[in-house]
């Protein structure tokens, strides 16, 4: 059974995702030679990560993607092989707002609120400070080949409590999916914060995420990810807390830097035409009518420390996937 994109979501997709980028470990601690194929599967790795960075714009928007945290959608049945090639879903578990919902088929129905309902000071929907917690053996799940548990938190807060504003910081504290099946195991792990700050022109997000996989049979690798983005409203528009986002544009940038073994690549993210953000187009993927909230816009993935190496074009169209294109180096 070959596993889809919405089967692990949000996290650790370039930590997994680019395992294929390298085959094996050695001593070396030269750059990592990267190869067109793996170019632009790392292309299409950064466009699921950016579906997913918008998501997490607002509060209920933090809530409802887990806060990037990496989730499967049932018990993983895979070999090795398989795993290597794990992406993520856009958009993650839902937990009600506030609250873990209790759907028996996710690990929301594990989650400890550390309120509820959460202390909301200002009443602008940002909760003081507010975590969920997943711990054993109550994020144990298993059925008959195979088993994962989920540890770790998800922490949000108001970095202005006594003042109405949508601005806030999440993160993800030693947040891990350990799973084990009669084909081999191993973890995915998230950890890293984030920023959403609020000014006349529209959202700032700011973040800084390490994602770690460790896998049967496959080199460990890391990576580390810090993004800068900005979204601004189309003309009309506002930006409304606790409203769904508006129609706007979406300008990711930022690098990855991504290690296995001794090695390293390192890979630049740039906006080249801003992504246009449909409110349609985003409610139709959270229903599965819709691929993704894009319906144009150019993003650039290039290799940092790899001269002639070309880049991976990332551009949307009506609501669809990612189109990644390979330009050949000069």
């Amino acid at each position: 059974m070959s596993l889809s994109r919405r089967t692990l979501a949000r996290a650790g997709v370039l930590a997994i995702g680019a395992l294929t980028l390298a085959a094996c470990s050695d001593s070396s601690t030269a750059p990592l030679n990267i190869t067109p194929d793996q170019l632009q599967s790392m292309g299409s790795s950064v466009a699921t990560e950016i579906e997913g960075s918008i998501a997490e714009l607002t509060t209920q928007d933090v809530m409802n993607t887990n806060g990037g945290a990496p989730t499967f959608s049932r018990v993983p049945r895979a070999t090795v092989a398989m795993m290597r090639g794990l992406a993520q879903n856009r958009y993650g578990l839902s937990f009600n707002r506030y609250a873990p919902n209790a759907s028996a088929s996710d690990i929301s129905t594990c989650g400890v609120a550390s309120q509820t309902p959460p202390v909301d000071t200002d009443g602008d929907g940002v909760p003081d400070n507010f975590s969920i917690t997943f711990s054993l053996p109550a994020c144990h799940f298993a059925d008959a080949t195979s088993s994962y548990d989920v540890t770790g938190a998800l922490n949000i807060s108001d970095p202005q409590p006594g003042t109405a504003s949508m601005a806030l910081d999440f993160g993800l504290q030693n947040f891990k999916i350990t799973f084990n099946g009669s084909e081999g195991g191993g973890y995915v792990s998230r950890n890293g914060t984030a920023s959403v700050s609020v000014s006349q022109t529209g959202l700032y997000q700011s973040s800084t995420w390490t994602d770690n996989a460790v896998l049967t049979g496959v080199t460990s690798a890391s990576d580390n990810i810090h993004w800068t983005n900005s979204f601004t409203a189309a003309q009309g528009q506002s930006i409304t807390a606790g409203r769904e986002l508006p129609d706007g544009a979406y300008s990711p940038s930022g690098s990855v830097n991504f290690q296995q073994g001794n090695r390293v690549a390192s890979f630049s993210v740039t906006t080249i035409d801003p992504l246009q953000y449909s409110a349609s187009c985003a409610a139709g993927v959270q229903q599965g009518t819709s691929l993704s909230p894009f319906t144009g816009g150019h993003i650039r993935v290039a290799v940092a420390n790899q001269t002639n190496s070309g880049y991976a074009d990332i551009t949307y169209s009506g609501c669809n996937s990612a189109t990644v294109t390979l330009v050949a180096g000069q």
